[in-house]
């Protein structure tokens, strides 16, 4: 994948994580989301016994990561 930035290519890798949730600015996180994307949203399901291995490319040039939402 080639980083928009910079158009290097980018390091496939993942995060190593329980779970991951985008938050729109100045709102709170909730324990559910729903409706649209654009209110919050979980991506995946959360993992509290383990680590889930998000899909993610990092750009060493920008010092950039991309995570896929799904």
């Amino acid at each position: 994948m080639k980083c928009n930035y910079c158009n290097t290519e980018m390091l496939e890798g993942y995060l190593p994580t329980p779970g991951i949730e985008w938050v729109p600015k100045y709102k709170e996180k909730k324990l559910k989301y729903t409706g649209p994307k654009t209110n919050g949203f979980r991506i995946g399901r959360m993992y509290l016994m383990s680590l889930k291995k998000q899909s993610a490319w990092y750009c060493p040039n920008c010092d950039l990561i991309i995570i896929n939402c799904r």
